[in-house]
């Protein structure tokens, strides 16, 4: 039902004409399964060609941030590793061959009249160590404690034995 307005201002309602029935088009129907047909079988490789370059692209995607990810955490650990690298402490047989004195009085040669682990002076008696790299003097059970935990000297940070390739750890400097 359909509502007119003519143009004198009144409204008139008036039963619109039903549409008529579709007819069937018999003769376009070959025409139409055809190019469907020829549609689909073009579609189905688009669709698959694309399918296939969204699962690439993920691919690179998910390869090129796992990698990342990895040389990310390789540097990570490998800047640790630098950081720390003569952090271990050496062991208690390797500390006791390095030299040790009897501190007798001060001289310029011991390098101060305090010992920086335990910050407290040297006195006559005392038994002392001078580590062979670097020459610094500490009270012997103060280094000790020290180089058990961390083999390098704690005022300059030098390491007190190196590593030579094949063989066993060996002091550096003096020979014992």
């Amino acid at each position: 039902m359909s509502i007119t307005i003519p143009y004198d201002g009144s409204i008139s309602r008036e039963p619109s004409p039903s549409p008529p029935p579709p007819k069937a088009n018999t003769k376009n129907l070959p025409t139409k399964i055809l190019s469907n047909f020829l549609i689909g079988l073009i579609m189905i490789p688009v669709a698959i060609t694309a399918f296939i370059f969204i699962l690439t692209s993920l691919g690179f995607t998910f390869f090129f941030a796992f990698y990342w990810f990895l040389q990310r955490n390789y540097r990570h650990r490998l800047r640790r590793h630098r950081r720390h690298e003569y952090s271990d402490g050496l062991s208690p047989r390797c500390v006791k061959r390095l030299p040790q004195f009897k501190y007798c009085e001060p001289s310029s040669e011991y390098g101060g009249d305090d010992c920086v682990v335990c910050i407290d002076g040297f006195r006559q008696g005392q038994w002392c160590r001078k580590l062979p790299r670097c020459g610094h003097v500490f009270h012997r059970k103060c280094v000790d404690l020290w180089l058990i935990k961390v083999s390098t000297c704690p005022i300059c940070r030098d390491r007190v034995y190196r590593f030579e390739e094949g063989r066993r750890w060996r002091p550096q400097g003096e020979i014992f």
